[in-house]
């Protein structure tokens, strides 16, 4: 264990030494396969040298037991999207008829009990938008249109641990949800940032598209992190429970494939006056998804603003106006609902580490009207180059949100969410930096 914990040091320092005299390359995405680009970073599995750590190999053999699914099952498409949820559960697809569009619209679940969950945000912006680039250039042109949701690039996330979950709530009164805040900062204030490099993007049988990210031996683990979280929040789910299993994987869904309606049996909707850089509707709601509107409000959460409800998404990836079921239900309040908390920047402090802004992401999602069908071979035939390409890719996951989901999948599907932030602070610098980090390995 001793040699280890050196080796892995010395491959640490070696690595930022190389950085900061440039003896990398001047672009390791310039190199020519994904093999040459992780191992110029110190991942070098073909070797299966002492460079690449037990977590690494623990994410790889995670990561390639999700991309075999579909290679020997093939997709399974419109039943299961996601924890138990079917797509008809989550989605409503119908056809536009002004803009002659089909129309991807969240269906939104109210939930009694919120969920609260640690994610990781990608708040690197050029490392997200080069992914949804690549998703919008080698992925929707070979899908027909309504068969793809796009994950909104500035809410991308890995999801660490879960305080409370849909499928185990937990109700927590908002001076035991303080209490988790600090205890979630402790462990955040002694975590360094968490340097990640794309090692590769699949899809599962059921239709999720993922980014599958590896860790540098430079910062924070994981791993580790869910370790200490787990310590810090004695009263979440046993980790059984949790809804990420492998503690060493960090993944980002990027979006979901959905099995598009045949063809006759799309409901035609047309489109209200107001229009919105989003694409169409407002989001439906309901327990069954029968589209019954509630109002997002901040009543009865103690001055904390909520993330607003977004419209529902033009799967051409156009703009069109409101459809006919979001329309007349609340134009006037989309001002309102309409809130994201916490931008870099233009924030106004709330207390309790939470802060507000304008809520300006934007999201869409889409597919081709040249396309008939999906096709599993030419999908993944798609995804393996969209993998090819973005191999390689760097970012930098350097805080923690505590978000207090009030929709299920609030993130996901664009809903209503607290959120509050916890930067990731290396606890020293230097060389007792260094010492935490083979500490750290040691552990």
């Amino acid at each position: 264990m001793c040699i280890s914990v050196v080796l892995m040091y010395l491959v640490a320092r070696g690595l930022r030494n190389m950085m900061r005299h440039g003896a990398l390359p001047d672009s390791v995405m310039d190199l020519p396969t994904c093999s040459d680009r992780l191992a110029a970073l110190g991942l070098d599995f073909e070797s299966m040298r002492l460079s690449v750590s037990k977590y690494a190999l623990d994410r790889r053999r995670v990561y390639e037991a999700m991309g075999a699914g579909v290679r020997s099952k093939g997709l399974s498409l419109g039943g299961v999207v996601t924890q138990g949820l079917q797509q008809d559960d989550l989605y409503r697809i119908t056809h536009d008829t002004r803009s002659d569009k089909m129309l991807i619209t969240p269906v939104l679940h109210a939930l009694a009990v919120p969920v609260r969950a640690m994610i990781l945000p990608l708040r690197d912006h050029v490392a997200a938008s080069k992914i949804r680039a690549a998703v919008q250039q080698l992925l929707m042109p070979v899908l027909p249109e309504g068969s793809i949701w796009l994950q909104d690039d500035e809410l991308y996330h890995a999801t660490l641990y879960h305080a409370s979950s849909h499928a185990k709530p937990i109700h927590a009164s908002a001076e035991v949800i303080a209490e988790e805040e600090r205890a979630i900062k402790r462990v955040t204030g002694s975590t360094c940032p968490i340097s990640a490099v794309l090692d590769r993007v699949v899809v599962t049988t059921t239709g999720v598209v993922v980014a599958c990210w590896q860790v540098l031996p430079i910062g924070g683990e994981p791993a580790l992190l869910r370790a200490a979280l787990g310590v810090a929040l004695p009263n979440a789910p046993p980790r059984e429970a949790q809804m990420v299993k492998e503690p060493a994987m960090l993944h980002t869904t990027i979006a979901r494939l959905l099995r598009p309606p045949a063809a006759g049996a799309v409901a035609a909707s047309g489109t209200g006056g107001s229009r919105d850089k989003q694409g169409s509707g407002g989001s439906s709601r309901g327990s069954n998804g029968g589209g019954s509107l509630v109002r997002s409000s901040s009543g009865g959460l103690g001055g904390r603003e909520l993330r607003g409800v977004k419209a529902g998404q033009a799967g051409g990836g156009a703009d069109t106006g409101a459809d006919a079921a979001g329309a007349s239900a609340g134009a006037a309040e989309r001002t309102g609902r309409r809130r994201l908390l916490v931008d870099d920047g233009t924030t106004d402090e709330l207390g309790g580490g939470s802060s507000i802004r304008v809520e300006t992401t934007k999201s869409q999602s889409g597919g081709s009207k040249d396309v008939a069908a999906i096709e599993d071979e030419v999908v993944v035939g798609a995804v393996d180059v969209l993998s090819a390409t973005l191999c390689g890719l760097r970012a930098q996951f350097g805080e923690v949100w505590f978000i207090e989901e009030q929709d299920l999948l609030a993130l996901a599907l664009n809903g209503r969410y607290v959120r509050h932030l916890a930067p990731l602070t290396c606890p020293a610098t230097g060389r007792r930096a260094e010492e935490g980090l083979g500490a750290a390995v040691a552990a």
